[in-house]
């Protein structure tokens, strides 16, 4: 018989694995008619961004803003796989391995990575809309969602090293 616990670590396993298929489809939506759309002028392919117009105009912007959120996309979807290993690892038995914390250390600093990419993202975007209309200054808005959400995976993946300290001590006082 599960547990509620057992049952719960079911249903975010699958509510994971459905992000991250979600994460995927969202890079792959930006990237094939960012790529398609050097291949071929023949007909007009939306990227999704809203900054399809710039690519007439001013190329080279457009190329940069794209990479942008191309590199934000992949490490989303980053998050999301290490997010389905770690909860693929953690045994309900003996939750605390240094493996997991390990990879919630990782995720941590994916997480703050997206949000430094972010923050310099809306530095460019910022500087580029005063020359060029066609771009809102605060195209990637950061508020700094992610370098808090990295601070608390990070947290986190502390408490389950201290864990892991204390399990280690609790076997070997056995």
């Amino acid at each position: 018989m599960k547990t509620r616990t057992q049952t719960i670590l079911s249903v975010v396993r699958i509510i994971a694995l459905i992000g991250y298929i979600g994460a995927i489809v969202a890079g792959l939506r930006i990237i094939i008619p960012f790529i398609i759309g050097f291949i071929t002028d023949k007909f007009s392919i939306d990227t999704g961004t809203g900054l399809d117009t710039l690519r007439s105009t001013h190329l080279l912007t457009y190329v940069f803003m794209m990479s942008f959120v191309i590199v934000l996309a992949i490490m989303k979807v980053q998050v999301w796989e290490k997010l389905r290993e770690i909860l693929e690892e953690i045994n309900l038995s003996s939750p605390f391995s240094g493996k997991v914390a390990s990879m919630l250390e990782n995720m941590s600093y994916i997480i703050l990575a997206i949000g430094a990419i972010y923050f310099m993202a809306d530095i460019y975007a910022n500087n580029v809309s005063k020359s060029i209309s066609i771009i809102d200054k605060h195209f990637f808005k950061t508020d700094y969602q992610y370098f808090f959400s990295a601070g608390i995976v990070y947290v986190v993946a502390q408490i389950f090293k201290r864990g892991v300290e204390l399990q280690e001590e609790n076997e070997l006082t056995v």
